[in-house]
């Protein structure tokens, strides 16, 4: 959806008056679900030509070459735009590094089939609960899994 926005002054856009005082919101999903040919199908590859971080392209005059909209636009985009996205892509590569994902299997040994609609139907919506198998690619990566977490346990202790 989007974080809301207070228009500090009357604006026209495209022959349309924009009040101040209006009410702006982003809406991320409603341009993502425009812009991307099939959007719920997961296909990274509708990124290979933005090779550059988010805050390259959001930073950016031009609107229409955005790779994404998650961290909203104009002058209130997100602060931490730099620190979450490198954030993120850590995390997934250690959990890639570190992990084998597959589908779970059921008591009859059948696949436990993934639903990619499965969200909950909210203003910030999340993934509804899912099943999946997840193990250390090999005993060496989970034996440094093992010594990484016990280097930050008593870090994390004060989040339990």
């Amino acid at each position: 959806m989007g974080i809301p926005h207070r228009c500090t002054e009357d604006n026209w856009y495209e022959g349309m008056l924009i009040p101040k005082d209006a009410t702006i919101i982003i809406p991320a999903w409603a341009i993502h679900h425009t812009e991307y040919v099939d959007p719920d199908t997961y296909n990274p590859d509708r990124f290979l030509k933005h090779t550059r971080l988010a805050m390259d392209y959001a930073g950016s005059g031009d609107y229409q070459n955005r790779d994404h909209y998650a961290y909203g636009a104009g002058r209130r985009i997100c602060a931490g735009i730099h620190f979450a996205e490198r954030t993120q892509w850590r995390i997934l590569a250690k959990i890639l590094w570190g992990f084998t994902i597959e589908n779970a299997v059921d008591d009859n040994g059948e696949q436990i089939t993934l639903d990619h609609d499965g969200y909950s139907d909210a203003m910030i919506s999340d993934p509804l609960p899912f099943i999946v198998k997840i193990t250390p690619r090999s005993e060496k990566h989970a034996d440094i899994i093992k010594r990484n977490y016990e280097n930050v346990k008593e870090f994390l202790k004060k989040w339990e």
